[in-house]
């Protein structure tokens, strides 16, 4: 393979973020990477800390800040529908109505016309994983692993271990794979459970982990995934397609990739549990965990 690395790590951060203020995330993944090249795999690391939707000097209009927040309550209201439907559940819920999504229209977009921050944030953060999945694609490389900075992990070698050998086992994908790496959302709160719990195990790992052929494909976050070399692409091409505004979060740019069936087929993974905690969600639980 010469000069081409095997995966392309990207740490997605921001100037400000209190999970990078001292350069801790990067540190730790320089140190993963270290030991990935440790096991003889061929590692690349991009640390993209530009805020480059304040740098571009876009101004998110009203007609954006009203159209995020109706392309937002949309994904999700098809994503509801995804997840029901792939559960077989067809029960109505508050979550599931009508009324539900149209409040959260209202809020939403009651909330972006007083302040627009939040959308810019999200905007970044689109182009930051936009910027490291061109770069991994651009490298050649066979997979492409984002990391957000709030993503926590245990030992890099031992953590290195696992993703080692998760690449062994699924080799040079000519083929399209997404594998969710972190603990994030709870399962049950997502509800995707009765899905995650009825994955096959294909593959033991360390301290009890195993990693779970996932049917349908099910998302989490994007705290940190690893994507084959044509998934990248697909999703890539997708964020480009879709434009920065109107403003929607990456999970649910994921979320929809998923459920248009762009990327077919679609192969899912989660390494359970997960070796990567994502902090914001979790508090500051101890990364030393397992």
């Amino acid at each position: 393979m010469g000069d081409i690395p095997k995966i392309f790590i990207g740490l997605v951060t921001h100037p400000n973020s209190r999970f990078n203020s001292e350069g801790q995330s990067t540190q730790r993944i320089n140190e993963l990477a270290n030991s990935l090249s440790q096991l003889g795999i061929n590692v690349v690391t991009l640390i993209s800390d530009r805020n480059d939707f304040q740098s571009s000097g876009r101004v998110i209009g009203i007609v954006d800040r009203v159209t995020s927040a109706w392309r937002q309550v949309q994904i999700e209201k098809a994503w509801d529908k995804y997840v029901r439907d792939s559960t077989g559940s067809d029960s109505l819920t508050r979550k599931h109505g009508a009324i539900f999504f149209s409040g959260m229209f209202v809020k939403r977009t009651i909330s972006y016309l007083f302040n627009s921050h939040s959308l810019a944030r999200l905007a970044n953060i689109d182009l930051s994983h936009l910027r490291v999945l061109k770069e991994g694609i651009a490298s050649g490389a066979d997979w492409v692993l984002i990391i957000e900075d709030d993503a926590q992990f245990a030992d890099p070698a031992r953590t290195a271990g696992v993703l080692g050998t998760v690449l062994e086992f699924l080799g040079h994908p000519a083929r399209s794979i997404f594998v969710n790496l972190s603990e994030s959302i709870d399962t049950v709160e997502l509800r995707v459970d009765g899905i995650v719990s009825a994955g096959n195990p294909v593959l033991a790992l360390t301290n009890g982990s195993e990693l779970l052929e996932i049917s349908p494909a099910i998302s989490n976050t994007v705290c940190a995934n690893i994507y084959s070399l044509d998934f990248a692409s697909e999703f890539a091409r997708a964020i480009e397609v879709q434009g920065i505004l109107p403003s929607v979060p990456i999970d649910w740019r994921l979320n929809q990739l998923i459920m248009e069936a762009r990327v077919t087929p679609v192969e899912c993974y989660w390494v359970k549990p997960g070796p990567f905690l994502q902090g914001s969600m979790h508090g500051d639980t101890n990364p030393e965990r397992q």
